[in-house]
């Protein structure tokens, strides 16, 4: 089944070659002069940003774009054009007069499909993805991607979107070396650095994202203003007591994998740990268990950042040993890092590059590098938990396979193309090594109330930020998002 899907994209992308009406993610290479005149060409595409992101599991996906009107549709297609069906969106209105409208497209098998929307007067490009039912499959892991808007670089957001292409471009190709292709994205945190519109905006302009699903997570300059919460449609989003205005936990399935995908800006322990739990519980026949959240936690790159850094192990730890988390995908430092297998706070197996762990009695904690804020400063520090690191101005993308019974870490830099971390984590039982421990009946109580009562304090600072921006924010949104 597998290589005949991988016949029918090759079938595909060779009519989008003949034809130029569809776009695909397997031919959206560009230079910088092919970039640029793509942007300027296409003004209205752009500035709906359509972006897909994943469903609950692979038989859904949802769909996204700006819109004048608040409903629309998306039409999915068979590989052979036909029409499979329509699929109504729902809409947000934004603060900026107009809506972003999501719908789920739902139903779907094994098989290439092809997509398009319509809202009002606007009708978008034909966009090509791919169902692949088997559990193994290939992500492509980023973070801090920071499309920014600069008042001294009017071309800033689009240069910035390109250095984006070209990196999911490499990873493409990487993946392609081995037979295998790019079948989601994902992001911890900081997709923007002022969390406007524009920056979402020039953030879709890929066309990669149209067709492979991007999900992301909140990073602390997402928060630096409200359109992050307009952006995003996303499955089995948290109902939390205190969460962010911008957003909240979500969960979905791929392969035999649970994403738990988190706001680590929120420091509501007690919501999280519920979050965690009844994903879980929701998937109790899943393997593995992965974690997308912003901040780095073991790194100890910026000592600056210890105390925060401090306070949240003392919530994420606990939640990742008591649920048995596998790997930890984070960001926010800017530095590049694989932890040692951590467990209660300490390292209890040592990792280090090109190794692997067998059934790991603990959460392996991964921080990639910025696409466009690479950090490089060799006087910064280390922490002792970290088994492997690597400095470097280059952009790093990382390539992760998730297999049956592995998952299989690999990092490169884009200018020299370089291989510069390997991992394996492999679990021979569906529990691996995982001890599940939970902490002395106190802590959780403790903790929890501690943290809400931060985290209530911060959305306090957030709301006040946002009003001076001008938004008018429901004083109670704005407290408990």
């Amino acid at each position: 089944m597998k290589r005949l899907i991988r016949t029918l994209s090759f079938v595909m992308v060779f009519a989008i070659l003949i034809t130029g009406n569809v776009f695909s993610s397997n031919a959206q290479s560009f230079t910088q002069d092919a970039w640029n005149a793509y942007y300027a060409a296409s003004g209205e595409i752009i500035d709906a940003a359509v972006m897909m992101t994943p469903g609950s599991n692979e038989t859904e996906r949802y769909v996204s774009w700006y819109s004048d009107v608040d409903s629309g549709k998306v039409t999915l297609l068979n590989a052979v054009g036909g029409t499979v069906g329509t699929f109504d969106a729902t809409a947000k209105a934004t603060p900026q007069g107009d809506y972003r409208l999501g719908a789920v497209i739902s139903g779907l098998k094994a098989g290439v499909y092809s997509y398009y929307c319509e809202s009002g007067n606007f009708k978008s490009g034909i966009y090509a993805f791919t169902v692949d039912g088997n559990k193994s499959f290939t992500a492509m892991y980023t973070t801090d991607i920071h499309i920014a808007k600069s008042d001294e670089d009017e071309y800033s957001i689009r240069d910035r979107a390109y250095n984006f292409n070209t990196v999911i471009t490499a990873a493409s190709v990487k993946a392609a070396l081995k037979g295998n292709t790019v079948d989601l994205i994902l992001s911890a945190g900081d997709q923007a650095s002022d969390g406007l519109r524009d920056e979402y905006v020039g953030l879709c302009s890929t066309p990669y994202i149209k067709s492979i699903p991007f999900a992301t997570t909140i990073g602390n300059h997402d928060r630096k203003c409200v359109d992050y919460r307009f952006f995003t449609f996303q499955p089995n989003a948290a109902d939390m007591i205190l969460k962010s205005y911008v957003g909240t936990d979500y969960w979905f399935v791929k392969g035999d994998v649970l994403f738990l995908m988190m706001d680590s800006n929120n420091i509501s322990m007690g919501d999280h740990r519920r979050f965690v739990k009844e994903a879980v519980e929701a998937n109790p026949d899943v393997k593995w268990r992965v974690a997308v959240f912003h901040h780095d936690l073991y790194s100890a790159r910026i000592e600056s950042r210890e105390s925060e850094n401090a306070m949240l192990r003392m919530m994420w730890a606990p939640i990742a040993d008591e649920f048995g988390l596998d790997l930890c995908l984070l960001g926010h430092s800017h530095y590049y890092t694989i932890s040692n297998v951590m467990y209660n706070n300490e390292t209890v197996t040592a990792t280090e590059n090109g190794g692997k762990v067998t059934n790991a009695e603990g959460t392996v904690y991964m921080v990639s590098g910025s696409i466009n804020n690479p950090r490089n400063d060799e006087s910064v520090g280390l922490s002792d938990n970290i088994g492997h690191d690597y400095l470097t101005e280059e952009k790093i993308y990382n390539l992760i396979d998730f297999n049956e019974d592995s998952i299989v870490i690999n990092s490169y830099t884009l200018e020299s193309d370089k291989n510069i971390g390997n991992l394996t984590i492999e679990k021979t039982t569906d529990e691996g090594g995982h001890v599940y421990k939970t902490p002395a009946k106190w802590y959780y109580p403790l903790v929890e109330a501690i943290s809400f009562i931060v985290g209530f304090f911060n959305n306090i600072g957030r709301y006040y930020d946002n009003t001076q921006l001008g938004f008018d924010i429901p004083l109670f949104e704005g407290l408990f998002g």
